[in-house]
């Protein structure tokens, strides 16, 4: 039989049929994610209200948002989860997708499409009152399961989904520089705490212990990933302004993670000083409102994402 995924629905004869049977028994039992919720007996009961199909590569099983109407178990291949054309998870034999029929809204919150010709195993909504009537207590445990999944992996995609609207103002300072920052932030703290602050390392710990100033984010010291961390940001137009006091003198081993947040403030026209005096400027100037300021059009940036689309148009 030919379903509306374009599946098709393997229906085999006489002693084919059980044996069929019989190895999806055990394949359930042994190397499916069913084992965590019931026990053998309690699979093989399962097993005649499921549907064995033959799927194709690049087949869409669901799409995002759609109706759920089957828990779907992968007996070999592949099958890929996305959201928002972003890839959630791969999904191998054993692994089950569909939670979403035992939800309350019956929604699917991810789109699922067959990386590789695949074997599923199908169980749908409407077969399971029949289960339920032959085994209520392997049914509930089925549905409890499930419902709990499906609350899980909605957490995960409202992770996915979620857009942190705050922009920040990033402090930074070598270790050289860190008592200058201390007694900056001490002769601006009122000014200072007008913005969202994120800082790296031991920079935003010092300036709670010395000032009283709380941050609200905190990423990794400069050489491990902070500057990283802190350019991600800016790339995302959610750094206002950075100050980052930099030791003039001293060689350091992540300069180019230095240089490379300068070069995505140029980028981004994040307005970026290196000392008291500009940062004391850059504080003053975001504090201001300039509704006479004319706003100049960032042309190289414009330029840049025109040729990618151009790029992206011809591939």
């Amino acid at each position: 039989m030919i379903g509306s995924t374009g599946a098709f629905c393997l229906s085999l004869p006489g002693n084919d049929k059980n044996n069929e049977r019989n190895s999806t028994d055990q394949f359930l039992s042994t190397s499916s994610d069913l084992r965590h919720v019931l026990n053998d007996d309690e699979i093989i009961s399962l097993v005649p209200h499921l549907g064995i199909e033959t799927i194709s590569a690049g087949t869409i099983l669901r799409d995002e948002g759609a109706p759920e109407c089957s828990l779907l178990i992968i007996v070999s291949g592949e099958v890929r989860l996305s959201y928002t054309d972003t890839e959630v998870n791969k999904l191998n034999p054993g692994q089950i997708f569909g939670e979403g029929a035992f939800s309350e809204d019956g929604t699917s919150l991810e789109k699922a499409e067959a990386t590789v010709d695949s074997v599923i195993a199908r169980f749908e909504v409407r077969k399971f009152d029949q289960f339920l009537q032959q085994s209520p207590k392997s049914a509930q445990k089925l549905q409890n399961y499930f419902k709990e999944l499906h609350l899980k992996r909605l957490h995960e995609v409202e992770g996915l989904s979620y857009n942190d609207s705050r922009k920040f103002l990033a402090l930074v300072a070598h270790n050289e520089m860190k008592p200058s920052l201390m007694e900056f932030a001490k002769s601006h703290q009122d000014k200072l705490r007008r913005f969202h602050l994120i800082a790296t390392g031991t920079t935003g710990i010092k300036l709670y212990q010395e000032t009283g100033l709380m941050l609200s984010e905190k990423v990794a010291s400069g050489p491990l990933g902070g500057d990283q961390a802190i350019g991600k940001l800016i790339s995302e137009s959610s750094i206002l302004g950075m100050i980052f006091f930099k030791d003039p003198l001293t060689a350091h081993p992540h300069h180019a993670d230095i240089e490379a947040l300068g070069r995505l403030c140029d980028v981004y026209q994040v307005p970026f000083a290196t000392n008291p005096g500009g940062a004391s400027a850059i504080l003053n100037y975001l504090l201001m409102d300039h509704p006479e300021e004319a706003v100049i059009p960032n042309r190289v940036l414009e330029n840049y994402k025109n040729q990618q689309k151009k790029v992206v148009a011809t591939a």
